[in-house]
């Protein structure tokens, strides 16, 4: 299968392109991106309190763009299965009020992401969003784009780094924007994933509502 996908460096090549076409020829400054998952173990149960044990999978979301002047945002998709339009733009808000859903569907997952990061205030940006992780999958495309956005804007204002707390600011992106109620395997796994290894989440330990939540996480 993974023959038949585009490599992680062909994809930030494409990005590239589509940044530079877009963008007057400008080079993008950043570049980041979150893999996909599957479930070796424990379907449905990361919502349930059960255990659950995900890999990181070689599909990726990746991110180009750099920071610009002002409140401003334009981002595109170079993902040909998403919802039309594949470029959205908007204006940051200010006075800290909320970036409502809407359409296309997919940049929900952005705007939620942006919504709940977790060292505003954002600056205006410009990015290119290209992804091997096939849409409705089942290998949480969703996740992957949530995390690798994040990361994003990681470079551009940084945080103080928590992993734990970086999914699950994910997490509650996709229940906000994308009114998808999750659980946090997706975004854990995303995060935390490493190359030959599974983590095994025991979700008994993992609650919603408190300032930093409870879990149980091993690398296998």
């Amino acid at each position: 299968m993974a023959g038949s996908f585009p490599t992680v460096s062909e994809l930030f090549a494409a990005a590239r392109r589509r940044y530079e076409q877009l963008f007057g020829g400008d080079a993008p400054l950043i570049a980041v991106c979150a893999p996909g998952r599957v479930n070796l173990i424990g379907e449905h149960t990361d919502y349930n309190q059960g255990f659950v044990l995900p890999m990181a999978l070689p599909l990726v979301t990746v991110v180009v763009g750099s920071q610009t002047c002002g409140r401003d945002v334009t981002v595109v998709t170079a993902t040909e299965d998403a919802d039309e339009p594949h470029r959205v733009d908007f204006s940051l808000p200010a006075d800290w009020a909320p970036l409502a859903p809407g359409l296309p569907r997919w940049a929900n997952y952005v705007k939620g992401v942006i919504e709940h990061y977790r060292a505003p205030p954002v600056p205006g940006f410009r990015a290119v969003i290209a992804s091997s992780v096939p849409l409705g999958g089942g290998l949480s495309s969703s996740a992957s784009l949530e995390v690798a956005f994040y990361t994003f804007l990681q470079q551009l204002q940084p945080d103080d780094g928590d992993k734990v707390s970086k999914a699950v600011a994910c997490q509650q992106a996709e229940h906000s924007h994308a009114g998808v109620p999750c659980g946090i395997m997706d975004q854990f796994v995303s995060v935390l994933g490493r190359e030959g290894h599974a983590l095994l989440i025991d979700c008994r330990y993992f609650k919603q509502g408190g300032s930093r939540p409870a879990h149980r996480l091993q690398v296998l």
